[in-house]
């Protein structure tokens, strides 16, 4: 039972990957398989580009500027080590590290010009307590560095396995395992220090 599941997933993947291949080449002069492959793809990125700002808007803009990327350089994308979805993943990923990129340098310049005060956020009893929770375990993978939090939100928010990081990322599979324990490890100290978990 167990290998006809493993067979099962290995062909459907297979043929996802083959579909892939077919609409890529297909992508490139024919603007139908253009639409299919941003429908096919369009919520899976928005959903990882949501959970790594966990703003809506921020991440629609993001999503635009992935298929955007992706699309103008179709041209170069080569079936070598990764399959399609991976290589738009890994767009992604380079268009959140320069979101916060460019957001840190206008926090910068902004402290700089003036030093307005923002407005005072709702009070916690006002919040329901998921969405107090959200907050703070966004709050809490804000604080880690870029590359241990896309590791934590590929595994854990996007379900990847330790082998698709390794190809959306271009590191090594130990390379992710460390930087996931890494991660996970900064990110308990975080929530600890900010009494979310206990001691």
């Amino acid at each position: 039972m167990a290998n006809e599941a493993l067979e099962y997933n290995l062909e459907s993947r297979d043929e996802a990957l083959d579909e892939d291949r077919l609409l890529v080449r297909a992508a490139r002069d024919d603007t139908e398989a253009v639409a299919r492959l941003y429908d096919k793809y369009y919520n899976k990125v928005l959903t990882y580009l949501y959970h790594g700002t966990f703003d809506q808007a921020v991440a629609e803009d993001l999503t635009s500027n992935v298929f955007l990327a992706a699309f103008r350089h179709l041209g170069r994308f080569q079936w070598r080590q990764i399959p399609f979805r991976a290589w738009l993943y890994r767009i992604a990923t380079n268009e959140m590290r320069m979101h916060y990129r460019r957001r840190k340098r206008d926090a910068i310049l902004s402290r700089r010009e003036s030093a307005s005060t923002q407005s005072a956020a709702p009070p916690a009893s006002d919040r329901p307590a998921a969405a107090e929770e959200q907050r703070l375990l966004h709050n809490a993978l804000l604080q880690l560095k870029l590359k241990y939090r896309t590791t934590i939100l590929l595994r854990y928010f996007e379900g990847k396995t330790i082998a698709e990081i390794a190809q959306i990322t271009g590191r090594r599979p130990g390379t992710v395992k460390s930087q996931l324990h890494r991660g996970l490890a900064q990110l308990q100290d975080i929530l600890i220090d900010s009494g979310v978990l206990p001691r």
